[in-house]
Parts: C-alpha cells; sequence; structure tokens
C-alpha cells in the first residue's frame, strides 16, 4: 500500500511539473512579444524570486520548528513545552519584515502601472467593444494610418501595424468582459457603463492570440480574439482593402443569397455597406459582415472561415457555439445554405 502511495504521489508531482509544457503554446504570458508585455514581464519576474525566497524562508522556519521541537519518546506525556506569549520584538518583526517587502514590491510596481495607463505618442487609436460573445473593432479616420474619413469596422480579429503603439478605448454595452492577448499585454476588465483605456504594441509581424479573461456568461469559453500584425506594406493593404465597399452579385448562387439575406432576417442585425446598413434597433449586437472574408475566423474566432464546412455548419445551427444570440428567420434549406455561403463568400 505503501509503495502504490509513492507512485501516485510521483505521477502527480510529474503532472503538475509538466502541465504547463507546450511545444506551441499561443498565449503564453511569459514570453512577451511587445514593449507592454514585456514592461509585465520585468515586473513579473523579480517578484518571482521575492516570493520564492519568502517561501524558502517561512517554510525552512517551520521544517526546522517541526523537526527542532518535535515530541520524542523519552519526553514526559504530561509536561507542556514552555509557553511564549506576546513577545513584543517578535510582533514587531513579523509586522515590519513584511511591510517592507510589500514597500519594495511596490517601488517597482507603481511607475509601471502609470507607464500602462499612460497614451502612447503616436498610437493607432481602436474603439473595442466587448459582446456576448465576440469582439468588435471600430477605427477612426486616422490619415496617419492611411486610413480615411467613414473609417474601418470589423470584428473578432483585430489588426495592427507591427512596431506601433495601438490605444484601446474599450467599452461594454452587456456584462463584463476582460480583453487579453498575453503575449502583448496584460488583462484589462471591460466593465459596462465605463470606459477603459488599454495599450498593445508587436514587436514583429505576426497572429497573436486572445480571449476573454473574465467569465461572461455561457459561451465564456468560446469568446476569443486574435491580433494580426502586419509590416507596412501588409498594413497598407489591409487598409486599403477595407475602405473597399463590397461588390452586389448580379448572378448565380451569390445573387441568390444576397436576396437570402434580407428574407432570413439576417439583415436585422448584420450591417453590410453599401447593401444593408439599416440594422432594427430592437436586433442583438451582430459583428459587421462587411469584409467578412477578409478575416481568417467567425462566430467568436472559434470558427475557420477559410473552411467552407464550418460556415455551413453554422447557418444550419448557429446554436453550435452555446450562448449564441444568433437566430434565422426559419430553418434553411441545402440550396439556400449554399446560396448564402455563396454571397458571404463575395464579402471580402
Amino acid at each position: 500500500m505503501a509503495r502504490r502511495s509513492k507512485l501516485v504521489l510521483l505521477v502527480l508531482i510529474v503532472a503538475l511539473a509538466t502541465a504547463g509544457c507546450a511545444a506551441n503554446a499561443p498565449q503564453d504570458s511569459l514570453d512577451p512579444a511587445g514593449p507592454f508585455a514585456k514592461m509585465l514581464d520585468n515586473l513579473f519576474m523579480p517578484v518571482v524570486w521575492v516570493a520564492v525566497a519568502v517561501f524558502i524562508l517561512v517554510e525552512g522556519a517551520i521544517v526546522y520548528f517541526v523537526v527542532r521541537y518535535r515530541r520524542r519518546a523519552e519526553d514526559d506525556d504530561d509536561e507542556l513545552p514552555v509557553q511564549l506569549h506576546g513577545s513584543t520584538k517578535l510582533e514587531i518583526a513579523w509586522t515590519i519584515l513584511p511591510a517592507l517587502v510589500l514597500g519594495l514590491v511596490a517601488v517597482f510596481t507603481i511607475p509601471v502601472v502609470f507607464d500602462l495607463n499612460a497614451k502612447p505618442a503616436g498610437a493607432l487609436e481602436v474603439s473595442v467593444t466587448g459582446q456576448k460573445f465576440w469582439w468588435g473593432y471600430t477605427y477612426g479616420a486616422q490619415p496617419a494610418f492611411g486610413i480615411e474619413e467613414g473609417g474601418i469596422v470589423t470584428a473578432n480579429e483585430l489588426h495592427i501595424p507591427a512596431g506601433q503603439p495601438v490605444y484601446l478605448t474599450l467599452t461594454s454595452p452587456d456584462v463584463i468582459h476582460s480583453f487579453w492577448t498575453p503575449r502583448l499585454n496584460g488583462k484589462r476588465d471591460v466593465v459596462p457603463g465605463r470606459t477603459h483605456t488599454w495599450s498593445i504594441q508587436a514587436y514583429e509581424p505576426g497572429v497573436y492570440s486572445g480571449q476573454c479573461a473574465e467569465f461572461c456568461g455561457t459561451a465564456h469559453a468560446n469568446m476569443r480574439l486574435k491580433v494580426v500584425a502586419h509590416d507596412q506594406g501588409g498594413w497598407d493593404d489591409w487598409v486599403r482593402q477595407m475602405q473597399q465597399p463590397p461588390i452586389q452579385p448580379l448572378g448565380g448562387p451569390a445573387a441568390q443569397g444576397f436576396e437570402l439575406f434580407t428574407q432570413k432576417g439576417c439583415a436585422g442585425c448584420h450591417r453590410v455597406e453599401g447593401a444593408f446598413e439599416a440594422v432594427a434597433a430592437e436586433s442583438p449586437p451582430a459583428p459587421d459582415l462587411t469584409h467578412l472574408f477578409s478575416r481568417d475566423c467567425f462566430a467568436g474566432c472559434i470558427y475557420d472561415l477559410n473552411d467552407r464546412n464550418e460556415l455551413e455548419a453554422w447557418l444550419r445551427n448557429p446554436q453550435r457555439k452555446a450562448g449564441s444570440l444568433m437566430v434565422l428567420g426559419g430553418p434553411l434549406t441545402e440550396e439556400e445554405i449554399d446560396n448564402l455561403s455563396a454571397y458571404l463568400e463575395t464579402l471580402e
């Protein structure tokens, strides 16, 4: 029995030690990819070593006293250890020492808090809206970044220029969400009725995964996001593409899908620039689909938009994502699904 207990303990220790190991960890907060995440990393590691030192001292003292003052066979069972109460020196020591440790941590922490909350000079500004259960992004006109009057509206994927600070203004119309891209910065709660700000920046072009880090309802675990950082050429191409209006299909399945977009109630919630712009006021908020196929993911960034099977499965049953607020105006036939898919694929 003792051997079995030791084996179970060993397995648990090994499982705990390897739980954080992964060959591909896209949300590794210990691998910063931008200056704001690096600030947190530079603060985190010294604090970890201070915590390790405190842990060793405290646990070492506990082990020492357990061994040094344990009851021995020759001890009188009726004899009590010497009772010490009200040692003023000890009381002062274990009040002052923790205060000194916390004070030292505060010296390094407070400047970082102010730096993270300051608005970077020359930053790209993006308004972020946390919804049930997806993220919406609005870029106002910013000539320095090539964005003209009218701006850009998109969802799920936040596109940014690499090497440039990005200043986010975050709001929520429903419940508390939390915007988190671990490799670009820490978590930022988004509380209804308040406006929050946060900054991110990527050193290099690439794709950086994130998610909502605050329990916000049924689909919280499926409220993901993606930050795509472009080099200058890629950024210019993306901005140019996003500022081109979509072309209305004139024939074939795509044209039939265009008609179905209204008939099945899609246009009551989803906006498409130049075609379906009057969204019903009583409808639940839904992503702007103007340039849907400029993205790689949809439905809170949990499904692959490049896989037509995923899109068609979604049109058959939007509730495959638990908590989805999308409701179709009646079931779709397979032909209608094909036609709607064909239309949506024209929204590039």
